[in-house]
């Protein structure tokens, strides 16, 4: 009998710690404690791994916390026995791996069951903004994708190779030459007009973006754009060649994340621009995205992001636009397989179409030559960075990057004499009998291997050469 009660005490003890710690735990929870919480949730599921309570508050803790613990398990364990909130923390674990319709899902079953008003509100955004990516998703448009440059952040503007027909486009401080500036500007290529980021006239806490025309050699007054506002912050600016279709960023309503890049249109008749619309996938994503350019006499076009990119860097991606504005086909990939294109996980997957990659690699060659005719001085222009142009050999301070940049001058020279080669090569092929034809595929298929090769390794190089620079300039 003795015995009975002493293992009854024994129980009774255990119950009544159990609920002290349970209580302890919970109140840790509730007020926002995660790292306690986690700390002690772990411990108890260690000794009641069964417990569903203890999984759901360790697997929310862990998510709360940003730890990289796989909480999938814990979190469907928890919501199969009516733990209302492991729906709320299982659909942010599926936010959070880009799983959005399984997100939406789990959302859906949150909010039908909580009574909380408050995460009923937030919740419900969380739904919206999920739908959207999944949306935006769905609908990615097709590029092709020609190179990509992870550059430093301040100076992005330096993987921009443009055309003189696209005009300039450059930060505010360096324009104006204020360096207090924020801000970024695109001036036409006629020099009579500026597109530029500014703070608002009426809320000086956010960018706004603004015009300027030239008359008689003479800038007017600065005047805010009309006929839109984002409620964000407005800012890399890019007029088309057409003085009617507007390319900016804007971190404000119909953003995904930061900035994202938008499109507008100015309507003559009424004087204003339209409403904006999101560019959509694969330019945008829940990063940051931003200073969109188009060069329609070259067929290429250029935006950075910072998207999977550590602190200070961004990557800077060089396209063929989309003229027949074509999607992937989400009904045959669905979301899974549509994805990677959205994100651009995968350069080389949206470059399908080698004739047009070709020619596209060629065009970007040349505009990397044309830099040297854009100096007024000097014996070539190159950029160091967005505010430090070389144009002389003598103004490397590294003696190796001068040694290097040299020999960059010199395969330089040589890569455009193969291209030029391999054009008219081209030329002398489309109007040749079968029998040259023969002779002289070997030929072409060698030197567009070359030539691809070059064009690769003369990347590889000036990045190489920059970077030197940068090093013996900055240390």
């Amino acid at each position: 009998m003795k015995r009975i009660f002493f293992v009854m005490m024994i129980a009774m003890f255990s119950m009544a710690a159990m609920s002290q710690s349970r209580s302890a735990l919970k109140k840790l929870f509730d007020k926002g404690d995660f790292v306690e919480a986690k700390a002690m949730a772990g411990k108890l599921l260690k000794r009641y791994p069964k417990n569903s309570e203890y999984a759901y508050w360790y697997a929310a803790s862990c998510i709360e916390t940003a730890d990289t613990v796989d909480v999938r398990p814990m979190l469907e364990f928890a919501a199969s026995r009516k733990i209302t909130g492991a729906h709320r923390y299982l659909g942010d674990y599926y936010y959070g791996k880009e799983d959005y319709p399984a997100a939406i899902e789990c959302y859906d079953e949150f909010l039908e069951k909580t009574k909380d008003d408050s995460l009923r509100i937030l919740y419900a955004r969380k739904v919206q903004r999920a739908a959207d990516i999944k949306r935006m998703v769905m609908n990615t448009a097709r590029i092709c994708v020609v190179d990509s440059f992870t550059v430093p952040k301040d100076k992005f503007l330096s993987a921009y190779r443009l055309g003189s027909d696209v005009g300039t486009v450059t930060s505010n401080a360096l324009y104006f030459d204020d360096s207090s500036l924020p801000g970024y500007l695109n001036e036409t290529e006629r020099g009579m007009d500026i597109y530029f980021s500014d703070y608002g006239e009426y809320n000086d806490s956010l960018m706004k973006l603004y015009h300027n025309s030239k008359v008689a050699d003479e800038w007017g007054t600065p005047v805010q754009l009309p006929g839109f506002d984002t409620h964000g912050n407005d800012d890399y600016p890019f007029m088309s060649t057409d003085g009617v279709t507007l390319y900016f960023a804007s971190d404000g309503e119909g953003s995904i994340g930061g900035y994202d890049i938008f499109v507008t249109r100015f309507d003559t008749e009424s004087g204003r621009f339209l409403r904006p619309d999101n560019l959509g996938m694969p330019f945008n994503s829940v990063a940051n995205d931003y200073m969109y350019v188009v060069d329609e006499v070259s067929n290429l076009g250029w935006f950075a992001t910072d998207r999977n990119q550590p602190d200070g860097f961004v990557c800077v991606y060089v396209f063929i636009p989309n003229a027949g504005r074509e999607k992937y086909d989400s009904g045959l990939l669905g979301f899974e397989g549509v994805l990677p294109f959205a994100k651009l996980s995968s350069v080389a997957a949206t470059q399908g179409n080698e004739e047009e990659l070709r020619k596209a690699r060629m065009q970007l060659t040349m505009l990397h030559y044309s830099d040297t005719d854009k100096g007024k001085k000097g014996d070539f222009l190159f950029v160091v960075d967005d505010t430090r142009d070389y144009t002389r050999l003598s103004d490397f301070k590294s003696a190796e990057a001068r040694r290097l940049f040299a020999e960059l001058q010199r395969r330089r020279k040589q890569h455009e004499a193969d291209i030029l080669l391999l054009e008219q090569q081209r030329g002398r092929y489309s109007s040749a009998n079968a029998a040259l034809k023969k002779r002289m595929t070997s030929e072409i298929l060698d030197l567009e291997e070359k030539v691809e090769a070059e064009y690769a390794a003369l990347e590889r190089m000036e990045y190489e050469v920059r970077r030197i620079e940068q090093e013996e300039l900055y240390r």
